[in-house]
């Protein structure tokens, strides 16, 4: 039988291989992604997405330099980590898009990442708590300075007073990168 066969027998077995290496290569291309797991629309001008495409990998490189500690890269973090969704945030998100050599982009990433590490839809993205105030919610579209019990001098925070915010969670280590925080207040979560 098999003498009678051989070449269906191969011929069978190439197809299997062609199709096992054909399926993986379609779901990479198929799927528009540039290449940190953030993926595109691909409604959009070419163009722009070609220029949002840099910007995101030079965002991440930007970030993982100077920002991540302990060598972490985000290609190795998880998807629902906060680290990775303060930087789908500060890249689909933050309609002020700061520019790459702003020097509040660090502090801007690292706030939202703080927000979203200490489980903190209480205090976030509800503009009703901060209707009565002349601050504004944290991961608004405003200046990161202008944030809720965010103190800033120069336009660079030091100090926040988080305390009764029924905030859960640890502090990211990242928050060290904030150069002249002074301070910290978080009684009463």
């Amino acid at each position: 039988f098999w003498r009678e066969h051989i070449g269906l027998v191969v011929a069978g077995i190439g197809f299997l291989v062609f199709i096992a290496i054909l399926i993986p290569l379609l779901l990479i291309f198929v799927t528009p992604s540039n290449g940190d797991g953030l993926t595109s629309d691909s409604t959009q001008d070419p163009n722009q997405h070609n220029s949002s495409s840099i910007r995101a990998n030079k965002l991440v490189q930007k970030l993982e330099t100077e920002v991540l500690c302990r060598g972490a890269t985000f290609q190795e973090i998880d998807l629902d980590d906060p680290r990775r969704l303060a930087l789908d945030w500060i890249t689909n998100d933050d309609k002020m898009s700061l520019d790459l050599d702003a020097k509040n982009l660090n502090q801007r990433y690292i706030l939202a990442l703080l927000a979203f590490t200490l489980n903190s839809w209480a205090w976030r993205d509800q503009e009703s708590i901060y209707a009565n105030l002349e601050n504004s919610a944290w991961l608004s579209n405003e200046d990161e300075c202008s944030w809720y019990n965010v103190t800033c001098m120069g336009g660079t925070v030091t100090s926040l007073q988080l305390n009764n915010f029924s905030l859960m969670g640890g502090l990211p280590p990242e928050i060290s990168r904030l150069p002249f925080l002074a301070g910290i207040q978080l009684k009463g979560n």
